[in-house]
């Protein structure tokens, strides 16, 4: 990609491209426009979907499962105003007459009322089970369709689109926001339903029995609606607000997730932790926000619509980016096999003409200026030049990624703006320089270059890339899972297992992007034997993108690159034969390096060579750093016994992890004891509203009162409820405000510290598959979501409940002692009620698989957006929306008995409510016939028994959610309670007062903890003496890199020891040792921000001029100086925004910074066009001549080593050779001596 020449807000870019080829007056015009739509958009929430929009994706039988729902809960809904009606039946039998000559068939009217009630429970039983049954499933059904869908439409957008939105957010928003749609489209939806039957059905009731009395009441109605819009408006912009928070936040987690080796290489635990609290701060005011918003429309439905609302609404709000996303079409369609045109045979004649191109984050930017190439039928065409000149460009056009501003792009004479995208892809293979694997098998890995290959196949196209012996020494051979990005292989096992993909493929073009850059010396000649036979055996068109020159001289013609177009083109014969041409001095100057190798070698080339050992011939454990092999069979194990021991004793942690996630939030006591405090007076707003309402039907039955004094009484009792509105808004609102602030901190602060302790653990735990960075922000994201139903729900709930309850039984008691006992005796089976329906769910919530399944679901998503391009490249797009769906599909049966369990155990606590009454309005008629005790005396205490198991049945509505944050929080404190085996923050361990810089390995034996068989060092030995430069070389997959990652204690040796100044590192301060080692690698990572910030994570709280003289002795101040913003320019998602060349320097900026005793260089200018190496390797002898540092080099070019003080050829397992260049030189038949006279014969 080309270099940057201004930075820009992706949210404020549009992205450009052309369906068909436009004039040029017409394609500025879509341009004008595009940027014009662009610029309305804003970062700022916005939208919603309407109620009926939200359940857009609902198939008949969700539409089924949703109208019997629907009916069930607006059936259990009237249940509560009859059984209003059913109690005013009850005082009719007792006080139709005076209570002195109670009738004697009192009784058996009052077995009729009490008979009713039982029938009504029963009924109550069936309309409540349908409603949380029915709700539940298809809100399951329909939020796997709409992530499924989301899922498809994020994956088959156009490249264009990814470049304006930051990838890292993507997957984060995914969990987000279906976790937010599903809870407002499920129990949610049934509870407002429930809710709104209520309010209506009450309301019709009363009309009937009253209507002048309940036109009066209905004078509130107005300004209950004005509240409820407004706190709607405030709860979906709080809503969208803090999934946006939520989403930044994720990003910042997936960057130094997936890259936590640069993470902890650079001390940057605390960094990245205080950069993902920064993003969390607006989710919590927005968490406060919709506290507030709850109590603006909380007096639906007594208040207990509130959550539900809040619910729906939050729902409505996270729909809308979502349904705005599946809705868009993709402005290059990958998937469609009807658009485009599909040519009965493909010749390969490829026709670039006058293109020009910008790439849709930088339209400031042009980087093709008039382009032209035509490249005719089985030719090979090789493009050179330097860093940025837009040959990859060319290769992104021809796979359609992007369209052209002007100008076209034809194959065989056709516009391939006019062919079907997904067959031109077909015809098409890359194969790129930072090859992308999947977590998956290696067999699977090379079938997506043809999904219908057999295994014969596959094992063809393996041994043709060179790949089938390395292979085949694993223990599982072909099965062997590569890990996340293929972090499991070694980066030329990557790279061979990447052109065996494409070489399956068998296309009749074949794109070859720094193929082999990344290959030893042996696997580059044997690989690029292998493709040039490819080539040569076949008719097919071939484009190179090389930096080596010597891999191309035997293309037909070399296109050489600069500025945005071609300045020459020609065979190898033809340009070296221009006087000062462009080509000619590209070859010189690689050329002279091999000069100066051959001036000490002139004596060593007619000595027998002895081939280098391949990785065929190494042990199958014996990789590097990057090249850990994490076999299926341990992972499994691994999870199972984790697992296992999680069940052992899960009710204990469930219990134990709940009560710490309440300590977690003591630093907000405050706003607890706040909405505790209030919680309570609210609890006491149900038990005396129902003795006041007892007191004033009463009165109307005293008949011997006279009119003024019932006038006066009703005054007082009016007064007193005047009284009692003021004290439930109050304690109302200070019930939400105090949860809200405590829950919204404690979730925010819950996710800082679970994410804390993620970084925290070591390199080992994140090569586990279970802990993919995928799978950890899916983690991350919904158990942390969860926790907030244990304070701003439950909580409330609870508390107000068990409150009531007290009030309940201590009103009852002072006017009827009898009636409370027998209510007490009652109070279990509501209790025991509710308490089998959390059992029952909870039994379902303890099944692994479900969580499992959601795990590997949001890997797949992280690891298809992180690999965007190759996904395109090779047509992945509905395999990959199949296999979602697939991982998906596996909670089905889960979650139907999960609503099951839920229904049933919801139904019983309704029901036992009626049958409670029942019984006790049983009792209570004998004992009023029978003078045990007065009718007034019942009367208070059934309508305070009635009103507050009102709030007491609520309390199980929450019951799922709790239980839900029970597990979550388990989940949580396993993670935040593992003692990581390497702990990058501890504090413990010695610090030196100076380093020498003395390195030493002694009798080091190594294998990695998932392979303790499979052994890589076994008496590895070497020596760094203070001050020297020490290269280490062999074969790919030799083990190189493991010396680096032991010396940066990544893992901990089996045995022997790694010492700095004679000390083992394992018993320095892990912090104060990384602080002196600086590692430049291959492929540097840098993250989301500006270049300053990446150059100052080497070295904490740097000064801008410290940066700037960095920066300038990497040899990176002229580019930077040339953007617009200089050192404050966006590098983009893993440095998109740079070119190779520039990010490589500012990596080694940043290894300047740190000023380190010890250098460490991983293979630092091999993927490096010549002009780049040449800045970059003049910024690297800059470094090491900054002072006399010990520096280890891990290289495979020969060249850059030659200076070495000491050269140490690895080979299985061991160091085989050692000694400077000229000794090794002089080895008769060495390794090294014919490696190096390999590469001159190249």
């Amino acid at each position: 990609m080309a270099p940057l020449a201004e930075p820009t807000d992706p949210n404020s870019q549009p992205y450009v491209t052309v369906e068909t080829p436009r004039s040029s007056q017409e394609q500025t015009a879509v341009e004008t426009q595009k940027l014009q739509d662009a610029s309305e958009k804003s970062t700022e929430p916005k939208g919603q979907v309407r109620l009926m929009e939200l359940f857009s994706f609902a198939d008949s039988t969700d539409k089924l499962l949703m109208v019997l729902g629907s009916t069930g809960a607006l059936a259990a809904g009237v249940l509560r105003p009859l059984l209003v009606v059913l109690f005013g039946n009850v005082i009719n039998s007792f006080g139709s007459t005076d209570s002195a000559s109670i009738p004697h068939d009192i009784t058996s009217k009052v077995n009729r009322v009490a008979l009713n009630f039982t029938i009504v429970g029963v009924v109550g039983f069936f309309m409540s089970f349908l409603q949380v049954y029915c709700w539940s499933v298809t809100a399951s059904r329909q939020s796997k369709r709409i992530r499924s869908l989301y899922v498809n439409a994020i994956i088959t957008q156009e490249i264009g689109w990814f470049d304006l939105n930051d990838p890292m957010q993507l997957s984060s928003r995914v969990t987000d926001a279906t976790i937010a749609i599903q809870d407002g489209m499920g129990a949610k939806m049934s509870d407002l339903l429930h809710f709104s039957s209520t309010l209506v059905s009450g309301i019709v009731i009363a009309m009937v029995k009253g209507w002048e009395l309940t036109l009066i009441l209905m004078a509130v109605v107005p300004f209950v609606a004005a509240s409820g819009i407004f706190a709607r408006k405030v709860i979906m912009f709080s809503t969208k607000r803090g999934l946006q928070s939520y989403a930044q936040a994720g990003a910042v987690a997936q960057e130094s997730l997936s890259n936590i080796r640069t993470v902890h290489m650079l001390n940057s635990v605390d960094h990245f932790v205080e950069k993902y609290g920064q993003e969390l701060e607006g989710a919590t005011a927005a968490g406060i926000e919709k506290a507030f918003a709850v109590v603006m429309q909380g007096s639906m439905a007594l208040g207990q619509a509130g959550p539900s609302l809040q619910a729906v609404y939050s729902a409505c709000a996270a729909a809308f980016d979502v349904f705005e996303l599946i809705k868009r079409s993709s402005l290059i369609e990958p998937t469609n096999d009807d658009q485009g045109k599909k040519l009965q045979h493909v010749a390969g004649n490829i026709d670039i003409d006058h293109v020009r191109f910008v790439y849709p984050s930088r339209p400031e930017t042009e980087v093709c200026r008039g382009y032209s190439l035509q490249i005719k039928a089985g030719e090979t065409v090789a493009l050179v030049g330097p860093s940025g000149s837009g040959k990859s460009t060319v290769i992104s056009l021809l796979e359609r990624f992007y369209d052209p501003l002007e100008g076209s792009v034809k194959i065989d004479g056709e516009d391939v703006r006019s062919l079907n995208v997904k067959w031109l892809r077909q015809q098409i293979g890359l194969v790129g320089q930072e090859p992308a694997l999947f977590a998956t098998s290696i067999m699977e890995n090379i079938r997506h270059g043809r999904p219908s290959a057999s295994n014969s196949d596959v094992i063809e196209a393996a041994k043709m890339a060179n790949a089938l012996h390395f292979i085949m020494e694993f223990p599982e051979g072909f099965a062997t899972e590569v890990g996340e990005r293929g972090a499991q292989l070694s980066g030329g096992q990557k790279q061979r297992i990447a052109i065996a993909r494409a070489i399956i493929k068998n296309p009749p073009i074949l794109l070859l992007d720094e193929a082999t850059s990344a290959l030893d010396t042996e696997s580059e000649r044997v690989v690029q034997a292998s493709l040039d036979e490819l080539v040569a055996g076949s008719n097919r068109t071939t484009i190179i993108v090389a930096h080596r020159l010597s891999t191309i001289r035997g293309a037909d013609r070399i296109a050489v690159h600069s500025d945005g177009g071609i300045v020459e083109i020609g065979s190898h014969d033809e340009l070296v034969q221009i006087p000062n041409g462009h080509y000619r001095l590209l070859l010189e100057a690689q050329m002279k390096s091999m000069v100066e190798e051959n001036a000490g070698t002139n004596n060593a080339v007619t000595l027998t060579t002895q081939p280098e050992a391949s990785s065929s011939e190494l042990p199958a454990g014996d990789q590097g750093c990057d090249g850990l092999e994490r076999s299926m069979e341990m992972s499994r194990k691994s999870s199972l016994h984790d697992w296992d021991a999680t069940n052992a004793n899960g009710e204990t942690d469930n219990i134990a992890s709940t009560a710490r996630i309440w300590k977690m939030g003591s630093p907000e006591w405050k706003f607890m004891v706040l909405g505790g405090v209030a919680s309570i007076f609210k609890a006491g707003v149900y038990p005396v509203a129902g003795m006041l309402i007892a007191k004033i039907i009463h009165l109307y039955y005293e008949l011997q009162k006279t009119k003024h004094e019932l006038l006066h009484d009703m005054r007082y009792y009016s007064l007193a409820f005047c009284g009692l509105a003021v004290v439930c808004g109050t304690s109302f609102l200070l019930m939400e405000y105090g949860f809200g602030v405590a829950s919204s901190r404690l979730v925010g602060r819950v996710r800082l510290i679970t994410y804390r302790a993620m970084l925290r653990q070591e390199v080992g735990w994140f090569d586990l598959k279970e802990n993919s960075s995928g799978a950890l922000i899916s983690r991350l994201a919904s158990d942390s979501a969860i926790l907030q139903a244990m304070t701003s729900d439950f909580l409330n709930r609870s508390l107000a409940s068990g409150a009531t309850m007290v009030i309940v039984l201590a009103i009852s008691f002072y006017y009827t002692w009898q009636m409370t006992l027998i209510m007490f005796a009652m109070a279990p089976l509501l209790v025991g009620s509710n308490y089998v329906r959390l059992q029952q769910v909870e039994g379902q919530m303890n099944a692994k698989k479900n969580n499992q399944a959601d795990t590997a679901a949001a890997s797949l998503l992280s690891e298809a957006i992180d690999s965007i391009r190759t996904v395109a490249s090779f047509g992945m797009e509905k395999m990959l929306t199949t296999q979602y769906i697939s991982f998906l599909s596996v909670s089905n049966d889960q979650d139907k008995k999960l609503g099951i369990a839920g229904g049933l155990s919801f139904g019983l606590s309704q029901c036992v409510l009626f049958w409670v009454l029942a019984f006790i309005f049983y009792i209570g008629g004998i004992w009023v016939s029978d003078g045990t005790i007065g009718f007034e005396d019942l009367f208070i205490a059934l309508m305070v028994f009635m009103m507050g198991s009102f709030s007491v049945s609520l309390a199980s509505q929450g019951s799922v959610d709790s239980n839900k944050a029970e597990h979550a929080a388990a989940n949580v404190f396993k993670i935040i309670d593992r003692v990581p085996e390497i702990d990058s923050t501890a504090t413990s361990g010695i610090v030196l007062s100076s380093v020498q810089g003395n390195i030493s390995f002694k009798q080091v034996a190594f294998a990695y903890p998932s392979r303790p068989n499979s052994t890589i060092y076994q008496e590895y030995n070497l020596t760094v003496r203070q001050g020297q430069t020490v290269a280490l070389v062999g074969a790919s997959g030799s083990g190189k890199s493991t010396a680096i990652a032991l010396l940066e204690r990544f893992y901990n040796p089996t045995s022997g020891m790694v010492t700095l100044d004679g000390h083992d590192v394992r018993s320095l301060s892990l912090p104060w040792l990384r602080d002196r080692i600086s590692l430049v690698s291959q492929e540097p990572v840098l993250f989301v921000g500006t270049i300053a910030e990446n150059i100052a994570l080497g070295k904490q709280g740097a000064s801008r001029e410290e940066i700037v003289e960095a920066a300038r002795n990497a040899n990176a101040f002229d580019f930077i100086s040339n953007f617009p913003q200089g050192f404050d320019t966006e590098v983009g998602d893993r440095g998109a925004q740079l070119s190779g060349g520039q990010k490589q320097r500012i990596a080694i900026a940043t290894a300047i910074l740190r000023d380190p005793d010890v250098l460490l260089l991983d293979e630092a200018t091999s993927a490096l066009d010549n002009e780049s190496e040449r800045v970059v390797q003049a910024s690297l002898d800059a470094l090491m001549a900054q002072k006399r540092r010990t520096t280890i080099v891990v290289a495979h070019r020969l060249s850059t080593i030659r200076k070495a003080d000491v050269i140490a050829v690895t080979h299985d397992g061991a160091i085989v050779e050692l000694g400077s260049h000229a000794e090794l030189m002089r080895v008769s038949g060495g390794i090294y001596q014919g490696m190096v006279t390999q590469q001159i014969a190249e």
